[in-house]
């Protein structure tokens, strides 16, 4: 009789996810939106937006949580001849269906807009600091592709894909 239960109590773990440990690959799609805010951290009038995404892919569905702030755009090394922007801080926290947190900061990214199509794309890239729960301890990096689309004058539609590693100690 013990040896059902401790099977069952073991595979309850497994599925949950509290025995997870190593590396664990990133390979995620994502859409949502954001919003600019009133916080400018360098003064020169581009404001920080936040951002709220949905995800689906592994290391499983999740929520996304930011803040981010850009440099205003100008003519830069764009395609089409577009406006870049490029990044000077994000850091956001994904939320996954077991409560479970991570932590990541973007280290390096930019933006260009199509002045044709009006629309933004970009890639940033950046490392994991942390999680809670399954990913408590959690380190790794990560690399993000997204497209946006202005949807009025506040509100930024968006939707990419983000590769990369998580590593959880044992």
């Amino acid at each position: 009789m013990k040896l059902p239960i401790m099977i069952a109590v073991c595979a309850g773990l497994i599925l949950s996810g509290a025995a997870q440990a190593g590396d664990i690959k990133i390979d995620q799609r994502f859409s949502g939106v954001s919003h600019p805010t009133m916080v400018d951290t360098n003064g020169d009038e581009a404001f920080a937006s936040t951002f709220s995404f949905q995800l689906k892919g592994s290391p499983g569905k999740a929520t996304i949580q930011s803040v981010g702030e850009f440099t205003a755009f100008a003519p830069g090394d764009c395609p089409d001849g577009g406006l870049r922007s490029d990044l000077i801080q994000q850091s956001f926290v994904e939320t996954f269906k077991d409560l479970s947190m991570l932590f990541f900061v973007t280290t390096t990214g930019h933006t260009c807009f199509n002045l044709s199509t009006f629309e933004i794309g970009g890639e940033l890239s950046g490392i994991i600091t942390g999680g809670t729960g399954r990913f408590e301890g959690a380190t790794g990096s990560w690399t993000t592709k997204f497209e946006a689309f202005l949807v009025g004058q506040t509100v930024t539609a968006t939707i990419g894909t983000t590769k990369g590693t998580i590593h959880v100690p044992d």
